[in-house]
């Protein structure tokens, strides 16, 4: 995904959401994931690895769906049932759905929320989204963007991003954790049975650090797809 292909404001977009543009890849309706937040709240948003009370996070959702609406992000139902129809297997994990979909340019992996949740049960919309934007600042070669936001079927939200499809093959999990340590990266317990890791020039912290959530391309680069990270000294604004 390239920035020139992305919307430069949320607010240019004339409908609703479509099957159509997330078929295509959703990279013509992309946008950072710190925009929606930044238009949202100006208040500082806790970090994704905190809960949050059920309050706050049906306050946020209720303000994420309302801006969702207004801009022009919503997915209607139709959209969805018609881009799983077209959209090939369907993958995902204990957070996600997920679709690797062949867009215009590139291939890319389209990611929604699931089970009533923002990731973590006891996260908010406002959380994943930092979380997001964290990623994509630390990891810009997979940078995670935002689409748009659906109801499911008991009306609660869920947000759809998109992320490049990083070519290559999972590393075993001694492998990455040899390659994390010659980073400064070195093991730290775990949280919510994920393994966590600390930076130790930074003390910033890695959550959810496993061989599936990383890919080394064929230049032997090791490429993370799916960890959020804590405690960064630069949160992103």
């Amino acid at each position: 995904m390239q920035d020139k292909a992305r919307a430069p404001s949320s607010a240019l977009r004339p409908s609703q959401a479509s099957a159509a543009e997330l078929v295509a890849g959703g990279c013509q309706i992309a946008i950072p994931a710190k925009q929606p937040l930044g238009e949202l709240t100006q208040a500082p948003v806790a970090e994704y690895a905190l809960s949050a009370s059920p309050a706050q996070i049906d306050s946020e959702e209720s303000s994420l769906l309302e801006w969702a609406e207004k801009n022009h992000r919503i997915f209607p139902p139709e959209e969805i049932t018609g881009f799983e129809l077209q959209a090939g297997p369907q993958g995902g994990g204990s957070e996600h759905d997920a679709w690797v979909v062949m867009g215009n340019e590139a291939k890319v992996v389209i990611r929604r929320t699931i089970n009533d949740s923002y990731g973590f049960r006891f996260s908010t919309p406002f959380q994943y989204l930092r979380r997001m934007a964290e990623f994509s600042a630390q990891v810009p070669a997979a940078a995670v963007s935002f689409l748009g936001v659906s109801r499911n079927a008991r009306g609660n939200g869920a947000i759809w991003t998109v992320q490049p499809y990083i070519e290559g093959t999972h590393p075993t999990q001694a492998e990455l954790v040899a390659d994390l340590k010659l980073q400064g990266w070195h093991p730290a317990g775990t949280l919510h049975n994920h393994l966590v890791f600390q930076h130790l020039p930074t003390g910033s912290r890695m959550h959810d650090v496993h061989a599936g959530n990383f890919i080394r391309q064929k230049n032997g680069i090791l490429i993370p797809i799916d960890v959020f990270f804590e405690g960064l000294p630069n949160p992103p604004s």
